[in-house]
């Protein structure tokens, strides 16, 4: 009687330890899918044909900074520096012991509160996905600025007219030649040269942080030359 109630004890047990495991097996699945989704389509395609590749994980938490509008400048900016390094160190904190683990190099970015991964595998991904702090895994992408074409100011003048109409002016610089400075002509200054307007005379200001005021290119061209405590060297619209 024992021996048979041993026996049917053990089966129940190894039944439910079955039930478990499969149940277990099912909420990893589940896990490894819901992580999937956080992997970035672009990447899982670099993986597959690369086998490894950088990628950028992004975390779900983000510092909340809306304190630092009621702080002075000084204040201010060691509470914004510390609370985003405090929300990346205690978020990052998991992601970064598996990077450990795996052997993988990584920065920490703390303005948006992310992870920059080199040569990750799909492997450190999916465990670096299945953590609920991840918010996102992401491919890293190439920026690209098309540089300045430089060509003959000259090169499509058949007549007088053609100067405005290409924002040419042959007399700018030490050749004909010379093609004008982008400053120039986004602004079309060289139009007004045309007609004959330089900018004789016009009295310039500004308004920011200062100038190197006794700079050799600057200093004899104050409206106070040397001076400049020289009341004419100031204006004061608001009074």
């Amino acid at each position: 009687m024992k021996l048979k109630w041993f026996f049917s004890t053990t089966i129940i047990a190894l039944l439910l330890a079955a039930a478990l495991i499969g149940l277990a097996g099912h909420d990893s699945i589940v896990a490894a899918q819901d992580g999937g989704a956080k992997i970035e389509g672009l990447l899982l395609d670099k993986f597959a044909t690369d086998g490894t590749a950088d990628y950028i994980v992004r975390f779900s938490e983000q510092a909340d900074l809306s304190a630092a509008d009621a702080m002075d400048w000084s204040a201010r900016g060691e509470f914004v520096y510390n609370t985003l390094r405090d929300v990346a160190a205690n978020s990052q904190m998991n992601a970064k012991a598996l990077l450990d683990v795996a052997g993988l190099n990584y920065q920490t970015f703390i303005a948006g509160n992310e992870l920059y991964v080199w040569s990750g595998t799909q492997v450190s991904a999916d465990q670096l996905a299945a953590l609920p702090e991840v918010d996102f895994i992401r491919a890293t992408r190439t920026y690209y600025i098309d540089p300045d074409v430089v060509s003959s100011a000259l090169d499509s003048i058949s007549w007088a007219g053609d100067f405005l109409a290409n924002n040419v002016l042959t007399t700018v610089a030490d050749s004909p030649d010379a093609t004008i400075d982008w400053g120039i002509l986004d602004t079309h200054a060289d139009q007004a040269w045309v007609l004959g307007a330089r900018g004789a005379g016009i009295k310039v200001a500004n308004i920011d942080t200062g100038v190197q005021w006794d700079h050799p290119a600057l200093v004899n061209q104050y409206a106070c030359p040397g001076d400049p405590t020289d009341p004419d060297c100031w204006e004061d619209p608001s009074d």
